[in-house]
């Protein structure tokens, strides 16, 4: 089980169409499931962009505050999904979206529901009780303000850059603003990574020793690919074959190591024993 968190950088679009291609080509183990939350506070992409508004924008993250006046969020949550189809087969119960905000001005009525999200996700009622990785599309502001929290829990937070000069430029600030927020949670070795569109002349040793941020995985600039994921564009009966689809299942194993190792450092007695003695201070 893993919950990774990804963050884009303002005026340079990416996020969303990587946490797609990641769900898309995420490894399923039978009986288990892979799941996207659109966390943006600036409204979701996904139905009105990769689904074309084809399904109805009734479900989605905006009704979780309502939902709870009767159900449980637990509860709540499962009645908002969507499940994801690929163009040559029927719509795929192992791979489900939960569709944004319909617009910014409904962040603020959700405000209190992000902490228990963040539960939800990785806290006492968290997902692994079920086996199922959690993917969290927190767009260009979401690592900020109340849904930071979902940052600050989560296994492993890749921000989404490309490696250009302006790439760069954008993901100084972003990268020392993680490490704040990552440090602040007490939590940060190892949690924060470069997942790294590779559109510029900067390869990936020089944004790692510009950023000090590890890429921990690279995808292809691939405009008419991602179009696909971004608009809806049609994909083809080969899509998943195309390089931006092998490159994001090849992406998949060192995120998955990334936060399999995180985990067993946290688990590790010498660490246990370190936060002892901190929270005993």
């Amino acid at each position: 089980m893993a919950v990774i968190a990804l963050a884009g950088v303002p005026g340079a679009p990416g996020a969303t169409s990587a946490a797609l291609a990641l769900l898309r080509m995420w490894p399923v183990e039978q009986g288990r499931r892979v799941l996207l939350a659109e966390c943006c506070p600036d409204g979701g992409a996904v139905l009105a962009g990769a689904l074309q508004s084809r399904l109805t924008a009734d479900l989605g993250l905006h009704n979780l505050a309502a939902s709870r006046r009767t159900l449980t969020l637990q509860d709540a949550f499962w009645t908002q999904l969507v499940k994801i189809s690929d163009e040559d087969r029927r719509s795929d119960p192992t791979r489900m979206l939960l569709p944004g905000l319909r617009s910014p001005a409904e962040a603020a009525g959700l405000a209190p529901e992000w902490g228990a999200l963040a539960d939800l996700f990785v806290g006492i009622d968290r997902m692994e009780q079920h086996g199922h990785d959690v993917l969290i599309d927190l767009g260009r502001n979401g690592a900020y303000g109340p849904a930071r929290i979902l940052a600050q829990r989560a296994d492993l937070v890749l921000l989404v850059m490309r490696s250009t000069l302006r790439g760069l430029h954008l993901a100084n600030a972003r990268t020392a603003m993680l490490s704040d927020l990552l440090d602040g949670a007490g939590r940060r070795s190892g949690r924060l990574g470069i997942l790294l569109i590779t559109e510029g002349p900067y390869a990936v040793r020089e944004v790692e020793e510009h950023l000090q941020v590890p890429v921990v995985a690279s995808l292809p600039f691939r405009p008419q690919e991602a179009a696909v994921l971004s608009d809806g564009a049609p994909e083809g009966k080969r899509f998943r074959e195309s390089r931006l689809m092998r490159a994001a299942l090849d992406a998949t194993t060192p995120i998955r190591q990334r936060v399999a190792n995180q985990r067993a450092r946290l688990a590790s007695p010498l660490h246990q024993r370190m936060r002892g003695g901190s929270d005993a201070r």
